[in-house]
């Protein structure tokens, strides 16, 4: 083998990485729950801050989970009285550099992603352990090495489910990473993301892709 042949093999490699990165959404779900409604429960959103109820923003957001919730057997209670009542919450923080070094001018040792960034006290658990780390392409390395930075957003998207008294039976998170802060596209994935294999196992989080092949990416 020669240089040229490690030089395409890492390229081809890079390019097949970042290809399924940029055609998956995927979100961390975390959800807790001591009872499941019944299929054909009718619900109605509310958000979780009572401030936002005259919000626009908000019905935007309600309308895009409520479509995903009919696709997962509730039914909007409209003018009667719900089953259940259903309140969410969105946040988006402020973003944080991310770098990522790859070969310059031919094969170069190694590439490795930022995958533990120790973020307001706890660990990244998009990217795992603490630090630089993870799987790359290693080797003895020719050349140098380049470095860029992007900037990546922290979007979650929070449900309670409540009966008409106030008890709470479930509630859950669903977490992401990305390159767009944009919440009008992400809640929509991330309710999709949440409502996958709804109620989800009881404690435990849970890795969900969602292929985004022929839509539109956030």
């Amino acid at each position: 083998m020669n240089r040229h042949y490690f030089r395409m093999a890492s390229i081809t490699l890079m390019a097949v990485a970042l290809s399924a990165c940029a055609s998956t959404f995927r979100s961390d779900v975390t959800s807790f729950h001591v009872a499941t409604p019944p299929a054909g429960a009718k619900v109605v959103l509310v958000p979780i801050d009572e401030s936002r109820q005259d919000s626009l923003e908000y019905r935007q957001y309600a309308s895009a989970i409520q479509g995903i919730l009919e696709q997962s057997g509730f039914v909007g209670a409209r003018d009667d009285a719900p089953d259940y009542v259903i309140g969410f919450d969105v946040a988006v923080n402020e973003g944080r550099e991310k770098f990522r070094t790859y070969p310059a001018g031919g094969f170069a040792g190694s590439v490795w992603w930022n995958r533990g960034y120790a973020w307001g006290g706890w660990w990244d658990p998009f990217f795992g352990g603490p630090g630089f780390g993870g799987p790359g392409f290693a080797g003895p390395g020719f050349g140098g090495t380049n470095v860029t930075a992007r900037t990546v957003y922290r979007a979650e998207l929070r449900v309670e489910i409540r009966e008409p008294d106030g008890t709470m039976i479930f509630e859950a998170t669903a977490e992401t990473e990305s390159r767009s802060r944009s919440l009008p596209a992400l809640v929509p994935l991330l309710a999709e993301a949440l409502f996958e294999d709804f109620p989800g196992a009881n404690g435990v989080t849970r890795r969900v892709k969602i292929d985004l092949e022929g839509r539109e990416k956030p």
